[in-house]
């Protein structure tokens, strides 16, 4: 059938970005070892793509692929009853925080060309409580592990985690849909790997020999949570289209913040006193808007650190200037490392003295080369060093690469013919996390 449909069909394929653990659960180990994890989603990405091209040319004239299907499901008849039952005063709650965050996301949705009706995930997820946080410690209005959020570009550091910011953090979610979508050609099944894995979805799907989230969970092989999933988010719409037959209060908003905002980077580390002083703007409201700050200071962030702030030109050029001139009123501190106390002496090595804790094993390591060289180096018959003593270290020819949104360690060991295992070892890492932003060796001379 597959084999069928490619031959039928020619699809142009864009090599997609390898994508982190899910938003609420860690990396499920891929299928086939033989296999990169890449590789397996490429692959199964011309099999949707292949299955799912009619459907594709028959959506409607805005380019939207339309989201998840009427279907008639006693699950879904379920939730509508928890919902409008003993379940209500929850969900009047959850509205009442996600209707006065709904402008920023519909819109942010629209922006990426996703449908609108994702809003209702964030609520099934957080009840768009910014602060919400998992026993698996997802935290923010969509549940952003710490590995996700950093991957589609969030800053997760001491004095910011901005996976509680409802712009950012939704701009993060918009990227990670944008892709689950790419994947696997339907909302059900897109969702459902939200919920539960990507790898955990496409193994369930191979071994039950259908891709159809319905008949999925009919013969039981997705996890209880995720057959229950998708119909509870369905519930959650139905009930809002319907909300009068319900007797459903939805909320609504005079001077809605949300609804009109804009962003400014930041260069320089800034009092949140003195931003509202120099701008007018109440320091509640750029409190509001900026929940993701720890601090009573905006972080020093490599790049800048993005503030939200109401829309208002007159406010943001005075902050500008204000940048232009102020001190920086945070430092990054440097981080502690044994070779901070290095001194170069030509070309050829450096000179570096012996700190409490060294050994030979070490500063090789941390100096890429070996212990043979740096023994030879100082003409030292013995692998005994002691605190304050003088070594002359071997000077590496060391070439970087800052890692950007979309990277992982495979397209960037490939570009620069390197292994996964030589990229791992030259930069001391034990997995293979990265971050937009992060510098790693890809040679060393």
């Amino acid at each position: 059938m597959i084999k069928s449909n490619l031959l039928k069909y020619t699809v142009s394929i864009v090599t997609l970005t390898a994508i982190s653990s899910c938003a609420h659960y860690p990396s499920i180990r891929p299928i086939s070892q033989k296999k990169t994890p890449s590789q397996i989603i490429n692959n199964y990405k011309y099999e949707s793509q292949a299955r799912d091209l009619d459907s594709v040319i028959s959506e409607k004239n805005d380019g939207k692929p339309e989201f998840l299907r009427e279907v008639k499901n006693k699950k879904v008849d379920m939730w509508i009853k928890y919902f409008t039952g003993r379940g209500k005063d929850r969900y009047e709650r959850y509205l009442k925080n996600g209707e006065k965050y709904r402008p920023v996301i519909e819109s942010t949705f629209d922006d990426y060309g996703l449908p609108k009706e994702l809003y209702f995930v964030g609520l099934i997820e957080s009840g768009y409580y910014l602060k919400a946080k998992s026993h698996a410690n997802a935290v923010g209005p969509w549940q952003f592990i710490k590995e996700t959020g950093q991957r589609y570009g969030l800053n997760i550091k001491r004095g910011v985690d901005e996976r509680q910011s409802i712009v950012k953090a939704t701009k993060a979610a918009a990227l990670f849909f944008q892709d689950l979508y790419n994947i696997f050609g339907s909302w059900e099944l897109a969702l459902s790997a939200y919920n539960a894995g990507e790898y955990g979805v496409i193994r369930r799907i191979r071994k039950a020999n259908t891709r159809d989230y319905y008949e999925l969970s009919r013969q039981k092989k997705l996890p209880k949570e995720t057959r229950h999933y998708v119909p509870k988010i369905i519930a959650a719409m139905k009930v809002y289209n319907n909300a009068r037959r319900y007797d459903i209060k939805i909320p609504t908003y005079r001077n809605n913040i949300y609804e009109n905002l804009e962003e400014v980077t930041l260069k320089k580390s800034l009092s949140i006193k003195q931003i509202s002083r120099k701008t007018n703007i109440e320091l509640a409201t750029i409190r509001g808007l900026n929940p993701d700050l720890k601090w009573a200071h905006t972080p020093f962030i490599r790049g800048g650190y993005t503030l939200v702030l109401p829309k208002n030109d007159v406010a943001t050029k005075k902050l500008n200037a204000y940048e232009k001139v102020a001190k920086n009123h945070y430092k990054k501190p440097r981080k502690k490392s044994a070779l901070r106390n290095i001194k170069k002496a030509n070309k050829e090595y450096i000179l570096y003295k012996v700190r409490k804790g060294d050994n030979l094993y070490s500063l090789a390591r941390k100096n890429h080369t070996n212990i043979s060289k740096i023994l030879r180096l100082n003409r030292m018959k013995k692998r005994t060093i002691y605190v304050g003593q003088t070594l002359k270290l071997p000077q590496a020819d060391i070439n970087t690469y800052t890692v950007k949104r979309g990277d992982y360690l495979l397209k960037i060991a490939k570009k620069h013919g390197l292994s996964i295992t030589k990229l791992k070892k030259i930069n001391g890492m034990k997995n293979t996390k990265i971050y937009p932003g992060q510098r790693l060796i890809v040679s060393v001379n």
